[in-house]
């Protein structure tokens, strides 16, 4: 009877050491396994990451350069407008002089306000400019941040990884580690690339807001010029006329 109970008991050992033999040899195979895919999902994530990196980098370059192109057209337009209205100004000037009138109450604060209203809207021009910018810079480092969550999460699995433990219950989670390893592969490049994009649209659609800074601001300035002159004309046809 001793003899048999020995018997059964160094069975239920051997079976048991055969077990954890088993499960050692599944979780060595399970990990292997995991490596290679962490490695193939790197490869992965890095190579959509230089590719998102590129694509916010030629719509930030594209913000960049429109503004730099509306803002040299702007400025132009803005110096034709100032010649226009200096001339316009000597021309009231030159008529009063003729008529013999002062005509110094016709000018007063106009006359300087007038004189400031290029610089005024040049650097309301560039600050509109610039919020845009920092608007496009704001998105991209958005972007970026987004990209890193994405990028942190491979560094995650290695720590869920050494949570598995060992034994049968690392056998189970190792392998649904594995399964989720091998789907991130697909869905994770793809999540960095549609945040890329979707990033990317959003910087580019400043555009148009840059080109309305400067049809505003030019059209501010010819509109409260010509108001000015009118005022000052007005007054100055007044004092020739009394």
């Amino acid at each position: 009877m001793a003899f048999k109970v020995s018997t059964l008991f160094v069975l239920v050992i051997s079976a048991l050491i055969l077990e954890a033999n088993s499960h050692s040899a599944e979780t060595k195979s399970l990990g292997n396994e995991i490596d290679d895919l962490l490695h193939k999902l790197r490869e992965a994530v890095d190579k959509a990451v230089v590719k998102a990196q590129s694509a916010l980098d030629e719509a930030t370059t594209k913000v960049n350069q429109t503004a730099q192109k509306v803002e040299d057209a702007a400025v132009q337009q803005m110096q034709s407008t100032e010649q226009k209205l200096t001339e316009e100004l000597d021309k009231l000037k030159q008529k009063a002089k003729d008529a013999g009138v002062n005509i110094d109450e016709c000018l007063g604060a106009d006359e300087q306000r007038l004189i400031s209203l290029p610089n005024v809207y040049s650097d309301d021009l560039v600050h509109c400019v610039e919020d845009q910018i920092t608007s496009a810079i704001k998105y991209a480092q958005d972007g970026l941040n987004q990209i890193k969550t994405v990028v942190d999460d491979i560094e995650n699995i290695k720590q869920e990884v050494k949570d598995c433990g060992h034994g049968l219950k690392a056998v189970k989670c190792l392998a649904k580690l594995a399964a989720k390893i091998e789907k991130d592969i697909t869905t994770l490049p793809a999540k960095i690339e549609a945040d890329a994009v979707a990033t990317a649209a959003l910087i580019t659609q400043l555009v148009p807001n840059i080109e309305k800074c400067a049809s505003d601001k030019t059209s501010a300035l010819e509109n409260e010029g010509e108001e000015i002159l009118k005022k000052i004309g007005v007054c100055v046809a007044t004092k020739i006329v009394t």
